[in-house]
């Protein structure tokens, strides 16, 4: 008697509808028609669509060093870039 009461209290449970949340509605992304400009600073330069003011550098590769000189790039030999992976972006 017991299992028949069972089986039809987990009979009930299954086949009852089953009523989801709604998920609350997405904010609408941004949208700008123009991308932000940031202003390159005096004798800066540019790498992979970013402003880098004079004197900055970063390492390319194993012992290179990418600096900005001058508004322009310049690569010099480094051993402050030991085991640097390549980044050539």
């Amino acid at each position: 008697m017991m299992m028949l009461f069972r089986t039809i209290s987990v009979s009930a449970l299954l086949l009852c509808p089953a009523y989801a949340q709604q998920t609350p509605p997405l904010p609408e992304p941004m949208s700008d028609s123009m991308p932000v400009m940031v202003p390159l600073p005096v004798n800066g330069c540019v790498w992979a669509g970013r402003p880098f003011s004079d004197g900055a550098g970063f390492c390319v590769a194993d012992k290179v060093m990418q600096t900005c000189t001058i508004g322009k790039w310049s690569r010099e030999a480094s051993e402050g870039c030991r085991g640097a992976l390549a980044d050539t972006r």
